[in-house]
């Protein structure tokens, strides 16, 4: 008789089987299978990035980057984390990985931003955001009222990863063409840019603007009284949130050139709402015709600004310029001012060019401070000229705008003296906090100031760009452009090389971006050995950070801490302002061209790719593409030239052109060259988005 407490003997083959399964070591051996297999097919795992065209990329968890050709991509989703077999490229001189999706492990829910659009029977959501451009289905219910032309907020109803055929559905409706400003609207919800104030962030500006108003230099032992001292500011006529004030005094080897920053650390807490917001911001967003303020505008006008004949806190740089335009010497202080005069970079200007008409706008007793002013700053630029790297000047250009917030007008402004005086005294300004910040990093690396840094050229361009050096300067053939001191003497060789100068221009096509560093690093774009800006506390919120590890230097007190994450979503943040910037110009600059559809442009080569180039006005600043026939002409990528047997065609090249149509979906203009009826080329700006390279 066997006893109830063991079970019975087993005899059914079933549960034999699944005995043995259950049993470890079967088990180990078979994890050990599946790992054999992951291990074959090569999988990985990583994070999806889109990309304006219809492929895009996987960043792998191990830091390599996999490429998913257009039929994966549309699987997928930007954000989605995904795994994936992950293959070399078989083109034997490519580096290069790809991969095929293996298994969707996680996605974030997102909302969409584009058109709606119909086609034939099928009704569209057109997703345009920066890295999703794609059509997806919305089914009848989820239409809502939308009409044709409508933009849309949205969200992805059923995920493609299936079969490549996701659902969207309507969660808004932002408006049509008729709507005046949607452009602005669109941009904004396009790059997720923050434009209101919550009630929390009102109430804490409000309190803070009545504590500025009530600031007591006197009471405040620890700043240097300055308001005797004549500063004074420069700037646009319309600019409102005034950064810094200038001071300057001549000495017997140079002059005493003083930076004074308005200082709103002194009254934003790190751990306060507005500075949470200000850090989410990155940045102030100035889109054509309105601005996105970092900070509500009662403090980043008012508060803050350095308004004329208001004593306001400051951290005052002091720079000893040497008549080389060199910096012996530099202390930074905690001090109050009081700016004397708000001046216009267009008086200065016209009065340091001698224009009677306009000179007198220039108040007297300012006239001597912005003459040692200019000396000054042309004694800091030819320094530059002579020890770093100085990119050419390019010009501005402003849009009047009417109603609609469409452009009617677009005036071009080239940099003037007036411009010189703030641009040296600010990147002066800035390499000293560079210095600084790197000086005390040797003895406290946990410093955490900001270094804005920047690395040269792409690390996949180098080889390329190294033979061309070995053809056409072989002298340089031995330079390691990974090194900052070789990269500058490249540079400085080719700017003074007029015939090489197309090819300092495609060099510069493939330069990195910068990018934030809280360890030391040099600016090799700027050819300055340390460099962190601190000149727009206002508008910048790593100037703010960096304005609080200067007041941790100069007290010793507690630094300041930012991590990796914060940096990284800072520089993210900072990067949507400027491309929501430059979306909406390109957006209004289709439509101005629209009303000018027969003048003749003239400009130059901005552009060449394989299927043709760009051409930049340079009334306007606008660019479009030309498209020329790729089997009549022999293109060298990295010379970025275009050859046949009458010439070749070159970065900078003079042009003339014309609008020839306009694609206002992608919002890409096509110019089609001006030259004898039989020459004109055809035009097709689709094949041009992915040949470009670019630095951010």
């Amino acid at each position: 008789m066997m006893c109830s407490e063991f079970p019975p003997p087993i005899t059914n083959p079933y549960q034999k089987t699944l005995f043995t399964m259950l049993d470890p070591s079967v088990l180990q051996q078979l994890n050990q299978l599946k790992t054999n297999i992951r291990a074959d097919k090569n999988l990985a795992t990583g994070t999806v990035r889109g990309t304006q065209g219809r492929f895009g990329f996987i960043q792998l968890d191990d830091g390599r980057e996999a490429f998913l050709p257009p039929d994966e991509m549309q699987k997928v989703l930007p954000g989605d984390i995904v795994e994936a077999i992950v293959t070399k490229n078989p083109d034997p001189k490519s580096s290069k990985l790809e991969a095929v999706l293996e298994k969707l492990i996680e996605t974030k829910p997102q909302t969409l931003i584009g058109r709606y659009v119909v086609r034939g029977k099928g009704h569209f959501f057109a997703v345009d955001m920066p890295q999703l451009s794609r059509w997806v289905f919305i089914p009848p219910k989820a239409r809502g009222k939308a009409k044709v032309g409508d933009y849309l907020l949205g969200s992805i109803n059923k995920h493609p990863f299936a079969d490549g055929k996701g659902l969207a559905k309507i969660s808004k409706i932002l408006g049509n063409d008729q709507d005046p400003g949607i452009e602005h609207l669109v941009t904004r919800c396009k790059h997720s840019l923050i434009d209101q104030w919550t009630k929390e962030e009102q109430t804490a500006a409000a309190e803070i603007l009545k504590a500025s108003r009530d600031f007591n230099a006197c009471a405040d032992t620890t700043r240097h009284d300055l308001s005797a001292q004549q500063f004074i500011t420069i700037d646009s006529e319309n600019t409102r949130d005034m950064d810094d004030a200038l001071s300057i005094k001549s000495t017997a080897t140079g002059w005493l050139l003083s930076v004074a920053i308005a200082d709103p650390s002194s009254f934003i807490r790190p751990d306060s709402i507005l500075n949470k917001t200000a850090q989410l911001r990155g940045s102030t967003a100035y889109l054509s015709g309105s601005a996105i303020t970092m900070l509500p505008e009662e403090l980043a006008h008012d508060g803050f600004s350095l308004v004329a004949g208001e004593s306001r806190p400051v951290v005052v740089c002091h720079m000893h310029v040497e008549k080389d335009g060199s910096l012996s010497n530099t202390q930074f202080e905690l001090a109050t001012i009081q700016s004397q005069h708000k001046l216009s970079y267009i008086n200065v200007a016209s009065y340091l060019q001698a224009d009677s008409e306009t000179c007198d706008a220039i108040a007297p007793d300012c006239q001597a401070l912005i003459t040692s002013l200019h000396h000054c700053s042309q004694a800091l630029n030819s320094f530059r000229q002579a020890n770093m790297l100085i990119m050419e000047d390019k010009p501005d250009y402003e849009y009047q705008l009417d109603d609609a917030k469409h452009i009617t007008n677009i005036t071009r402004h080239d940099r003037n003296p007036a411009q010189q005086i703030v641009e040296e005294a600010m990147l002066a300004t800035n390499c000293a906090a560079g210095k600084l910040f790197a000086d005390h990093f040797q003895t406290n690396p946990n410093s955490s100031g900001i270094f804005s840094t920047h690395g040269g050229f792409r690390p996949e361009r180098l080889d390329a760009i190294k033979q061309v050096i070995a053809e056409d300067h072989p002298e340089l053939a031995q330079l390691d452009l990974t090194q900052a001191d070789d990269y500058k003497t490249l540079i400085k060789t080719l700017q003074n090389d007029p015939q090489h100068q197309h090819t300092l221009v495609a060099l510069r096509m493939m330069l990195q971006a910068g990018v934030f560093s809280t360890s030391p690093k040099p600016h090799m774009g700027m050819g300055m050995t340390h460099y962190a800006t601190i000149t727009s506390p206002i508008r910048r919120y790593n100037d703010l950070h960096n304005h609080r590890v200067i007041k941790a230097i100069v007290s010793g007190t507690a630094m300041p801490a930012i991590n990796a994450e914060q940096l990284t979503e800072l520089q993210q943040n900072v990067s949507r302002a400027r491309h929501a910037s430059r979306d909406l110009d390109q957006w209004l600059g289709c439509l101005f061209l629209e009303q000018h559809k027969d003048e003749v442009m003239s400009g130059t080569v901005s552009r060449v790719t394989s299927q043709g180039i760009n051409a930049t006005s340079f009334a306007w600043g606008l660019n479009g593409f030309i498209k020329l026939p790729p089997k009549e002409y022999r293109f060298d990528p990295e010379r970025m030239t275009l050859t046949n047997e009458q010439g070749v065609i070159k970065l900078g090249d003079a042009i003339e052109f014309k609008l020839d149509k306009i694609d206002m979906d992608k919002k890409r203009m096509n110019f089609v060259q001006v030259k004898a009826e039989t020459e004109k080329s055809s035009i097709d700006a689709d094949t041009a988005v992915n040949e470009p390279e670019s630095s951010d």
